[in-house]
């Protein structure tokens, strides 16, 4: 059996998950080009042959394959909403509520009758009434529907808290850990500025889902990193490349030069266990040479270099630009609007200079440390104009546990071009 090319995300509907852990719907931008298909689609059509096999020929322990559950209105091409109502769980059997102690004698209470979606995690039960395909996304899609789907960006606490914007993993929880919020008496640390505060029987009632038991009064000690049995933050990481406590260190191109928490330590400056290649620290920039700090950095207007392709997105956005603030262009003479050269040691960008008020000089240790932008989107054609690719400026450095390269500071200089 031929296995045809797969399409990409953009080419299908489903969810993004974004850092702040929201998960949002999105739906298919164009059809996949020419036979490719989806992945669910390639994988139930290997699984449909997998089990059409086993059926005919037999095979050793057949049950993993032959009793699962294949719940798709078409068996061949399950849809994504059909997969993300999966993977939110449902209930088997009737769900119910733990007996209540003040009251043993109360009817039971159904959670969740037998065939609904389960509302969150908690529901979930380890007796075989319930499904859940993945237990922190449980509650996206529930009775009520998908979840991931809203687009209500009302903020009623005024605190940047969109509750009703898509779902944030786990229990549509925005903030993890928000009992910090409150002191050890449950009251708000800024009570103009309250997010979770004790109204004397719950944790209810503030901007966000209380991340512990909502009934924990504060005499119980339950601390805020529910994660640890001490319940609270450890600054100890064992396992990491760079040593077990977090540290400072400066960019491998620094315009400081040394690494203030560690003045008379050279060795310090910059992470000692970073991956850097024979070759590459010989091409890192000098701050006498090149001054400025500089980072990449994405627009709202387009989705990394894929969007030069879009005309809608290109009208809004046509051509690349370096930004800086006011203060370093009256230094430079440069103009909003002017052609600059950006230099690092080892490449350049020539584009349109953007003058902004957001990005002014810092004060490091007494010394004024100007700031370059460049966007990232441009490098190689498409229906925007042509631009330099940012990247041919970049350091090649990896962090030490990660492996991140070091794009998001390094060393330039800047000049009319």
């Amino acid at each position: 059996m031929r296995v045809p090319e797969t399409s990409c995300f953009a080419e299908e509907p489903g969810t993004f998950t974004n850092s702040s852990r929201v998960i949002s719907w999105k739906d298919k931008a164009v059809d996949p080009p020419g036979e490719a298909k989806t992945d669910l689609e390639i994988m139930a059509r290997l699984f449909q042959k997998l089990r059409g096999m086993y059926a005919k020929d037999g095979g050793t322990l057949p049950e993993p394959v032959a009793a699962l559950n294949w719940p798709y209105l078409n068996a061949n091409v399950p849809s994504p909403v059909e997969v993300l109502r999966e993977i939110n769980g449902k209930a088997l059997a009737d769900v119910i509520a733990p007996p209540d102690p003040k009251n043993p004698s109360a009817p039971p209470v159904v959670l969740a009758k037998a065939g609904e979606q389960l509302g969150g995690f908690a529901q979930l039960r380890d007796d075989g009434s319930t499904s859940c395909g993945n237990w922190i996304y449980s509650g996206c899609f529930s009775q009520a529907g998908n979840l991931t789907a809203r687009r209500d960006n009302s903020d009623p606490t005024g605190l940047g808290v969109f509750g009703n914007w898509g779902f944030a993993w786990p229990a549509n929880r925005r903030i993890l850990y928000n009992r910090a919020s409150a002191d050890k008496d449950g009251k708000p640390w800024d009570p103009s500025r309250k997010y979770l505060a004790w109204n004397g029987t719950s944790w209810a009632g503030g901007a966000d889902v209380p991340d512990m038991r909502p009934d924990a009064a504060p005499e119980l000690g339950v601390g805020a990193f529910i994660m640890n049995p001490e319940g609270v933050a450890r600054l100890h990481a064992p396992g990491m490349a760079d040593g077990p406590f977090p540290e400072h260190y400066e960019p491998f191109e620094t315009p400081v030069g040394v690494n203030l928490m560690h003045p008379n330590n050279a060795k310090a400056t910059s992470n000692p266990a970073a991956r850097v290649y024979k070759g590459d620290m010989e091409a890192f920039g000098k701050k006498e040479e090149f001054p400025y700090a500089a980072t990449t950095y994405r627009l709202t207007e387009h989705f990394h270099y894929w969007t030069k392709h879009s005309l809608s997105n290109s009208v809004v956005q046509p051509a690349a630009f370096v930004e800086i603030g006011e203060e370093l262009a009256k230094e430079k003479g440069i103009k909003q609007g002017d052609k600059v050269r950006v230099r690092s040691n080892r490449g350049e960008v020539v584009a349109a200079c953007v003058v902004t008020k957001r990005i002014k000089a810092l004060d490091v240790n007494g010394k004024k440390v100007h700031h370059v932008g460049i966007p990232i989107h441009w490098g190689f054609k498409g229906v925007a104009q042509n631009g330099y690719l940012a990247n041919a400026l970049t350091p090649f450095v990896g962090d030490a546990n990660s492996q991140t390269p070091e794009f998001k500071a390094f060393l330039v200089n800047l000049e009319k071009a």
